[in-house]
């Protein structure tokens, strides 16, 4: 491995030449602007910026797990255990010098510091401000108009579609999966109020999870007091029934098992439920509280079934949601529905991007 140390006026020009000496897949390990010098004129000299870069593919004469450290043309080999390079970026560099390192100007790091802060990935967050920089350095425009068109950038990147669109003369079937814990079977009933008791329609009831009898008897109460009914389905024979019976009902709302991530079984089973139904419409549930692995992995999970939809829940209990943000950039599915308290119907609400937008700036 070849790391070298890179001199220029800015950074820019230091990234410059890292690229075009050390390639593309260079990494950057350091940055550090270097105090102004006198000259030999006895006037002070222009500070410089300082880069130290590396690049995985061993040099001529460099041997298998050691690295050489290119220094006044003399190289000092370390050996690999030693110097994890990949661990050192954007870990041992402070926020300022990361985002030096991406090519971010003075005036930027604040709007990178808050975003970074509250969860956006740091990599995404300098593209978006380099898109936005490009594009209103060409009407000259302030900070103000940069931060602007990064919120606006960020809103465009989002997709919501809405909440739940009724078929018309058929049966509308949503199904609500996700990991135990995210809030399926109280999100159900708030969808089953919004549609039973405020637009009139009529609304039935079915779970899958009759492994919790506690998660029946919840759902039991909540038909009782909206007069809804609730019905059990054991397996598919009973679920294509229940679909049959209900036929006369503008929505069919299906609550189902919550399982850990690691289970991969879960979704095939799901999937032979589901088959000969017609049309189901899959919304995955998420708690916003949950680490971004853990939602990747529940996407992963579901995944196969064709995830329509995300609904997201405990909105109220969040403290950062940039995690949300990169979420739904990286699966590329159309936002649903929040959900923003324990209250049934009251806290549920249809998905917006200037919600998640507010959410990520406080």
């Amino acid at each position: 491995m070849r790391i070298r140390r890179f001199l220029a006026k800015n950074y820019t020009q230091a990234l410059t030449k890292v690229k075009q000496e050390l390639g593309e897949d260079a990494l950057v390990l350091s940055t550090r602007t270097l105090n102004a010098a006198t000259g030999s004129d006895g006037l002070n000299a222009a500070p410089m910026v300082e880069i130290t870069a590396a690049v995985e593919h061993p040099g001529q004469g460099e041997k298998p797990g050691q690295t050489a450290f290119m220094e006044s043309e003399r190289p000092v080999h370390l050996r690999e255990d030693e110097l994890d390079l990949k661990s050192l970026i954007f870990t041992l560099l402070t926020r300022t010098e990361r985002a030096q390192s991406l090519g971010l100007k003075r005036h930027q790091l604040g709007i990178y510091s808050r975003l970074v802060d509250n969860g956006v990935n740091e990599r995404l967050v300098s593209k978006l401000i380099e898109k936005a920089s490009a594009e209103t350095a060409e009407t000259n425009s302030d900070s103000d108009a940069e931060h602007r068109k990064i919120t606006e950038l960020m809103q465009r990147a989002l997709l919501c579609k809405g909440g739940i669109q009724l078929n018309g003369k058929r049966t509308k079937k949503v199904a609500l999966v996700g990991p135990t814990g995210a809030g399926k079977t109280t999100t159900i009933a708030k969808l089953a109020a919004d549609f039973a008791l405020r637009q009139k329609k009529k609304v039935a009831l079915v779970t899958l999870d009759t492994y919790r009898m506690g998660a029946i008897d919840q759902l039991k109460v909540y038909g009782e007091i909206m007069r809804i009914p609730v019905e059990t389905a054991s397996n598919r024979k009973e679920l294509q029934n229940i679909v049959r019976k209900h036929s006369d009902k503008d929505l069919l709302l299906i609550d189902t098992m919550g399982k850990s991530p690691k289970d991969d079984s879960y979704c095939g089973q799901l999937k032979v439920m589901f088959k000969d139904l017609g049309e189901v419409e899959t919304q995955l549930v998420l708690s916003v509280t949950a680490q971004e692995n853990i939602l990747q992995a529940s996407f992963k999970q579901f995944s196969s079934l064709g995830i329509d939809r995300l609904l997201f829940t405990k909105l109220d209990e969040g403290m950062s949601f940039g995690s949300l943000f990169n979420f739904c950039l990286r699966t590329r599915i159309p936002l649903s529905y929040f959900t923003v308290g324990q209250r049934v119907p009251e806290d549920i609400e249809v998905a917006e991007k200037e919600k998640v937008i507010r959410l990520i700036f406080n």
